[in-house]
């Protein structure tokens, strides 16, 4: 069984696919759970969004909303005065969408419009 984990505690580095096979043991250490490897310890990934937010970043995911991540490679509208990004041309009742901030419209409109033109291409 595969195991996604990382060499850092926070879940902030490189994430690797372990072997479960490979643990020699595991332990907790202050609340964390650590695998014990040949290679060194490895730190299981904790599934939150803030270390998605880390882990997904360089893939095209950004944090719209604080309850959310979109893949801003799949964003293809944008409704301002909703506050809402669509992941298809043609913005209906049945379009799935994802939350803007309305505090941050401001701030991510030119950044969204930029990755909706290149989509669109």
């Amino acid at each position: 069984m595969n195991q996604p984990v990382t060499r850092d505690r926070n879940n902030e580095g490189e994430v690797i696919m372990m072997d479960m096979a490979d643990v020699l043991y595991i332990q907790t250490e202050d609340g964390a759970i650590v695998f014990h490897t040949p290679e060194g310890r490895v730190y299981p990934l904790v599934p939150s969004l803030s270390m998605y937010a880390k882990q997904s970043e360089s893939i095209g995911f950004l944090k719209l909303d604080r309850t959310n991540l979109v893949n801003m490679k799949k964003v293809k509208a944008f409704d301002e005065k909703r506050g809402l990004v669509f992941f298809d041309d043609q913005s209906n009742s049945n379009s799935q969408s994802a939350i803007v901030a309305f505090m941050n419209i401001g701030k991510l409109k030119d950044m969204i419009l930029t990755w909706i033109e290149r989509n669109l291409k």
